[in-house]
């Protein structure tokens, strides 16, 4: 296997390539969702025992793995983060170690993570003359955006003194072997809503004897999206979309609904403009059910906050990685996403970091969350590498 930056990465690291993609197949035939990791745990406790590491925790976090190399020195404590979970989904990649469960994939690189931060913590333990300790987290549940929660409720940050934390993720826009960061929001904050609009069902040839909630669905709907293009900042980004819309039967064309079922989500960067579209969303939606005879409920879910990156330790492991493999490789602001990550949980907590890697080539085109997602195996050494080598510096720097 032709590994990037082979010239660049530790022999001692890249050495342990094949056996690092072995380990990554297992995981990716073998998914398991949610906090129900109990193989996954397993075969994490398994792989690092074998390879000399002790401090090894299974019990703090349900369905996670707390582990925690102590440097040779007094310090402070630097956190790296992995999630292990998978999707509830098909897998067709069609590899040799596609999922063997059905309805169970590995679809947005967790398997790869894992991995990557199993390598990081094989070469921490071997080279552990630094100041100070690293405490890895592998962490449940990312997908239902539970599991970064359960770790802070778990009192982690508190026990270790955490004083900053780093994070990866695949990254199928950026190419092989490139590492994107930025300052400041990276990814959106995720909300969920659900709602109800209901009437008074009655004959589809006589409308005036119900009241149909179908117009005021429909007028909220397209109410909706000029929040985004009238209320909110032209500068600021948001997204409101209606998901799915339930109402009477298929079957049943003449038969005036009594309700109509309402789902989608909300994103934002901005807590200021989070509170203004769930607000604004609100009150169109009593105010156009009441002009319409209906009347209305709503559940509005805030999952999780958005990313927003440290300047200071994004900065410095930008640094680290144009120190390691060139500023070629290095994309130090790239573009935000509207997709969420529960990393931004521990980021309400300590200064941290979430970067992508690149691992597009000719035969790793699908985007994450796709039945034929599959991650790219060569990226694994210089994943290890840039997490040793940013763990590493910000223990350094912080012990100065």
């Amino acid at each position: 296997m032709q590994f990037v930056h082979a010239d660049k990465v530790p022999a001692e690291i890249l050495g342990w390539g094949e056996e690092l993609a072995a380990i990554r197949h297992e995981v990716h035939s073998q998914p398991e969702l949610g906090f129900d990791t109990e193989k996954t745990v397993a075969r994490i406790v398994k792989v690092l025992s074998g390879w000399g590491i002790e401090n090894i925790d299974t019990e703090l976090v349900k369905g996670g793995v707390i582990v925690v190399v102590d440097g040779e020195r007094p310090g402070k404590t630097v956190a790296l983060r992995a999630d292990i979970d998978a999707l509830g989904m098909d897998d067709t990649s069609g590899k040799p170690w596609k999922s063997c469960i059905a309805g169970h994939a590995h679809a947005c690189g967790h398997d790869g993570h894992q991995t990557w931060l199993m390598g990081t913590l094989r070469y921490l333990n071997a080279h552990r003359d630094f100041p100070g300790r690293v405490v890895g987290i592998f962490q449940p549940a990312e997908e239902p955006a539970k599991g970064a929660r359960a770790v802070v409720e778990s009192g982690l940050f508190q026990k270790y003194d955490i004083a900053e934390i780093y994070g990866a993720h695949t990254e199928p826009m950026l190419e092989k072997g490139v590492f994107g960061f930025r300052v400041g929001p990276l990814q959106a904050s995720c909300d969920y809503f659900w709602l109800s609009i209901k009437g008074k069902s009655t004959h589809g040839g006589r409308p005036h004897l119900g009241i149909d909630p179908v117009p005021a669905a429909a007028e909220l709907i397209n109410a909706a999206q000029s929040i985004i293009s009238r209320k909110i900042n032209p500068i600021d980004t948001a997204v409101l979309s209606i998901c799915a819309v339930n109402a009477g039967r298929y079957e049943t064309p003449n038969v005036v609904p009594n309700e109509v079922k309402i789902s989608g989500t909300a994103r934002t960067f901005q807590p200021a403009t989070r509170k203004l579209v769930e607000e604004t969303f609100k009150a169109m939606l009593d105010n156009i059910a009441r002009a319409h005879g209906c009347t209305s409920e709503i559940k509005y879910e805030h999952s999780i906050p958005s990313v927003i990156n440290d300047e200071v330790a994004t900065k410095a492991a930008v640094d680290t990685a144009e120190k390691l493999f060139g500023s070629e490789a290095v994309r130090p602001n790239i573009d935000p996403f509207m997709s969420s990550e529960d990393f931004a949980e521990y980021q309400q907590i300590v200064p941290g970091c979430m970067m992508r890697i690149g691992v597009r080539d000719e035969e790793h085109t699908s985007s994450v969350h796709s039945t034929s997602f599959d991650f790219n195996d060569e990226v694994l050494p210089a994943a290890v590498a840039l997490l040793a080598g940013i763990a590493r510096s910000r223990l350094e720097a912080l012990a100065n």
